[in-house]
């Protein structure tokens, strides 16, 4: 018995992973180049906020784990084995992210105690307090509360994932199957009321709901509902097909407007329910496979290669721009100058050359492995449940 039918990999969705992690690399340009810091700024909350990429990463999230699991659950709630299939997915979530995560917090507070001469890496203390928050799964709780999270802040959206996996299986179980559409769609309506607004003047309240914006990954689980009625083919973007330049329109404008949004528009209330709405587009688009959000050929490849690594760029991409500062600054110290605009392409690259180092080893020697161990393991309970 498997724990789930296997299923062709999307490659588009890679790719909007892909998409997705290098918005996130350069909303954390500031850590690696704080002397560009004001320039940055102004700029993301001004004219582009890559932070959204993180609102894209949600509906990816919402639609692969169901398309991977709803009628796995499905089919275990109704021959009464709902526990059976909550430890078979939790054991194959838990061993595909919690070793990466962990192991990089580790490092962090390594580190901060070994080679932290800048200050970069916070005090151990700080990381301690840090990784208690990140292995109770709270991030996104703490975010809210001074600096409870830092320096391991990117950890709040891996917080509200494993939140998502904890009452993703429970709402299968409670909600039955032809109420799923409506609870949904009530609960991102709700989610699109809410104000939440990311401007750096806001309030907790605010702040709060700004940490629990669930309608993407929601949007993700409808678009995945959606995709087995037969409304679903009937409006699939075939027009697409017929213009590469559409495509590349179309693309062009969704991704545009997805980071200008809440740069532009950050007072308006409902900009990141919007900018929710602009990712399940992209996502919808590349649930057909079809070539509909793959405008650019030429940088497929690329963008595949960097999505089945996302995880790992995104867990570590922070680590490596720390990194990068502490050993220039050093460097900086032997000249006797301090760091300044003139390094900025020197430790670009630095530090993309350490990501790619860190994240291959990362996703052979760590993510692959462990990952694998995990099926092997829900496998065998599967069996053992079997007998």
């Amino acid at each position: 018995m498997t724990t789930s039918a296997p299923k062709k990999k999307n490659l588009e969705v890679e790719y909007l992973r892909g998409v997705a992690v290098s918005l996130a690399i350069l909303t954390h340009l500031p850590i690696l180049l704080p002397f560009h810091n004001q320039a940055l700024t102004q700029f993301y909350f001004t004219v582009a906020m890559p932070a959204s990429g993180v609102d894209l990463f949600f509906c990816i999230s919402g639609f692969v784990v169901s398309k991977a699991f709803l009628e796995f659950f499905d089919q275990h709630i109704a021959r009464g084995r709902f526990t059976l299939a909550f430890q078979v997915f939790w054991l194959r979530r838990a061993f595909r992210l919690l070793p990466t995560a962990w192991l990089w917090v580790l490092a962090g507070l390594a580190c901060s105690v070994l080679f932290n001469s800048t200050g970069v890496f916070a005090t151990p203390m700080q990381n301690l307090r840090s990784a208690a928050v990140v292995v109770t799964a709270c991030g996104n709780f703490a975010n809210q509360f001074g600096m409870l999270l830092h320096p391991n802040d990117v950890y709040w959206s891996l917080a509200l994932e494993e939140q998502f996996y904890f009452l993703f299986p429970l709402f299968l179980l409670v909600v039955p199957a032809l109420w799923r559409w409506r609870v949904l769609l009530a609960l991102v309506a709700v989610q699109f009321l809410v104000n939440r607004n990311i401007t750096l003047a806001t309030t907790p309240a605010v702040a709060m709901a700004a940490g629990f914006r669930l309608d993407g990954i929601m949007w993700g689980v409808l678009i995945f509902l959606f995709s087995r009625t037969p409304q679903y083919l009937q409006l699939e973007p075939t027009f697409l097909r017929s213009s590469r330049v559409a495509l590349a329109a179309v693309n062009g404008l969704l991704i545009y407007l997805l980071i200008a949004l809440p740069a532009q528009f950050a007072l308006l209330p409902i900009t990141m329910g919007l900018v929710a709405l602009l990712a399940a587009a992209l996502v919808f688009m590349a649930s057909f496979d079809r070539g509909y959000a793959t405008p650019l050929p030429f940088l497929n490849r690329f963008f595949v290669l960097v999505g089945a690594r996302s995880y790992a760029v995104y867990i570590i991409h922070v680590f490596a721009y720390r990194l990068t500062f502490e050993v220039w600054s050093r460097y900086a110290a032997t000249r006797g100058v301090p760091l300044g605009v003139g390094d900025t392409l020197p430790m670009v690259a630095t530090a993309a050359l350490l990501l790619l180092v860190l994240v291959e080893c990362n996703y052979r020697f760590v993510e692959l492995p462990l990952r694998d161990k995990g099926m092997r393991m829900a496998q065998a309970r599967m069996q053992e449940f079997a007998r």
